[in-house]
């Protein structure tokens, strides 16, 4: 409820209880999307939902990493490629840093990993590209279930060939970092 627009009262004895003791969830529902970008293609999705704070590392290991793994194993056999996960702690997790270990992924180590960098992230790009189909004219959802079916049918609509070309000058821009810090491409 924003601002002071609550609810006044003169005489709290008559005051209706659902009205003194409004609860709310300390988590509000989420729906989650994942999933891996080449410029070779778009692997398989991940869309599911939460009821509590985020993803967490075995829900990631579990049901988005093999989905990673297929998409490898279909666009990069030849093993030219490196899985750029973003900082959170569910991609970085003991558990996943085994799990990708395991079955040989090349990953960005956490360590090198720069933080807040989107200019060198085109996934970034991507979920806003995303974000604009599925909400596009003002759309809203009233399920969790609606929005997950609007988020795999806006999924289909999304343009390889701009995923593509972003996803062709990540290599330039990451030795552009390597070679002349981070400012070098903004």
């Amino acid at each position: 409820m924003p601002g002071n627009a609550g609810f006044y009262s003169s005489n709290t004895a008559n005051t209706p209880w659902n009205v003194k003791f409004k609860s709310k969830q300390k988590f509000e529902p989420k729906v989650l999307v994942w999933l891996a970008l080449s410029s070779k293609g778009i692997s398989v999705p991940y869309i599911g939902t939460t009821h509590g704070p985020a993803i967490d590392s075995n829900l990631y290991v579990q049901k988005c990493l093999p989905k990673l793994l297929a998409f490898i194993r279909r666009y990069h056999a030849d093993n030219n490629y490196i899985f750029w996960p973003d900082l959170a702690s569910s991609h970085y997790a003991k558990t996943t840093i085994t799990w990708l270990n395991q079955q040989n992924i090349h990953f960005v180590p956490k360590q090198v990993n720069p933080p807040n960098l989107p200019k060198a992230k085109p996934t970034e790009d991507f979920w806003s590209i995303l974000a604009d189909k599925v909400y596009h004219g003002g759309w809203l959802a009233t399920t969790e279930q609606e929005l997950i079916n609007r988020i795999k049918q806006q999924l289909k609509k999304v343009d390889f060939k701009i995923v593509q070309t972003m996803m062709l000058e990540v290599r330039k821009k990451l030795r552009k970092i390597e070679e002349q810090g981070p400012f070098s491409i903004l």
